[in-house]
């Protein structure tokens, strides 16, 4: 048997919700200032105020003789929250914030709802518009959380995804128990009405977990690019170099990762000409040119000082010359034009050792190993006369 309405309050559940949304918006705010978050989370923090807010002004409107039509401001919080948890989503996945829309949509729905209701007589029309359009929103903030987990995966986004199209449904159901030709009498839409409030309650505090989740996924995202990203230049660290060069060496692969390390030809006359901050502007320089001449499988990296460092990951087989070529592709992109400076253009160039990955799948040549190899055809290519390709024997 199923529970008798009596089992589930509205007002009761109405309230729960109240205090569910209050406590994420005042949390959410406050981490948002801790953060000094100026986007996505505040915008999360007003999705869960808006929900509470609507419920206090509800709860005040039933203590006085208010009319009927200006309760429809309960109905209000759902449409609201929808809308700037959409917003915030939008500015979390750096897309451009449908904003204008949205204050349109909440904003002609804000005024029909309580007019609708003046003009019946009664809520229903309020309640399945309200509910209708934030199911419309629900699924598109749904879509765009989607998109993100195709192209991120994370288990974040999957939950995300889950409880937004899920309260969309819940959103259509509500919207159509609303309508009084497809009402089954007051007590079975009573008790509709009910599960779906609790069943928004729980999806609330599920999208709440998952922003939360996503938040703590970014961080650590960006704890990490500290950890392996040279800040001067955006590529690889020597750290970051080391973990992906140990990983291609333990595939056992047909085609053998190349290692290419670069040096900068007397990079120190740079910086005793012009100075350090000259210096940095051709190394930063030197790391897009790289960016822009490798595929996005392949690894660039700062070792440190003006030495760098290539990892071709997938390449074709040994042929006379190939790796040569493979070091050549990056002396020509870096000497091809002068790097443009407060000192004035400067012409630039990089000697260059190269060493493709040896030993055998049972036992693969090390990284060390490998390392030392392309770094003594750097130091001979070095004391050959510098701007040059050699490769390692």
């Amino acid at each position: 048997m199923p529970p008798s309405p009596e089992a589930l309050n509205i007002d009761t559940l109405l309230r729960v919700y109240l205090v569910v949304t209050a406590v994420l918006a005042v949390t959410s705010w406050g981490g948002a200032r801790h953060l000094k978050e100026r986007g996505s989370l505040r915008l999360w923090a007003w999705a869960f105020g808006a929900s509470a807010l609507t419920q206090a002004v509800r709860q005040v409107l039933l203590l006085t003789d208010a009319s009927r039509a200006w309760l429809t401001v309960g109905h209000l919080g759902g449409l609201w929250s929808t809308a700037l948890l959409l917003w915030g989503l939008s500015l979390f996945l750096g897309q451009a914030a449908p904003w204008r829309r949205l204050l349109l949509v909440g904003g002609l729905a804000s005024v029909a709802c309580p007019l609708l209701a003046a003009s019946v007589g009664g809520l229903w029309p309020s309640l399945a518009l309200s509910t209708a359009v934030a199911a419309a929103l629900s699924f598109w903030a749904g879509l765009k959380a989607w998109g993100a987990w195709r192209q991120q995966g994370g288990f974040p986004w999957g939950l995300l995804t889950f409880s937004l199209m899920l309260a969309a449904v819940v959103y259509v159901g509500r919207s159509l128990d609303a309508w009084p030709a497809l009402a089954r009498g007051p007590d079975p839409f009573q008790h509709a009405n009910a599960i779906g409030l609790l069943a928004l309650i729980a999806l609330t505090l599920l999208q709440a977990l998952s922003l939360l989740l996503l938040l703590q996924d970014r961080a650590m995202r960006r704890i990490q690019q500290l950890i392996e990203i040279d800040v001067l230049t955006g590529l690889f660290n020597r750290r970051g170099f080391e973990d992906r060069l140990r990983r291609l060496l333990a595939r056992a692969s047909a085609q053998p990762p190349v290692l290419a390390v670069l040096d900068v030809d007397h990079f120190k006359r740079i910086n005793d000409s012009h100075g350090h901050a000259v210096g940095d502007a051709v190394l930063s320089g030197i790391g897009a040119r790289l960016r822009a001449t490798l595929r996005p499988t392949d690894v660039a990296v700062r070792l440190g000082g003006e030495e760098f460092a290539v990892i071709w990951a997938q390449v074709d087989p040994p042929d006379p010359g190939g790796d040569a070529r493979l070091g050549e592709r990056l002396r020509e992109a870096v000497a091809a034009e002068p790097f443009m400076t407060e000192a004035g253009p400067l012409h630039v160039t990089v000697s260059v050792g190269v060493a493709r990955a040896g030993g055998t799948a049972a036992s693969p040549e090390t990284p060390a190993q490998l390392f030392s190899r392309a770094d003594q055809a750097l130091y001979a290519a070095k004391a050959a006369g510098r701007d040059r390709v050699l490769t390692a024997a």
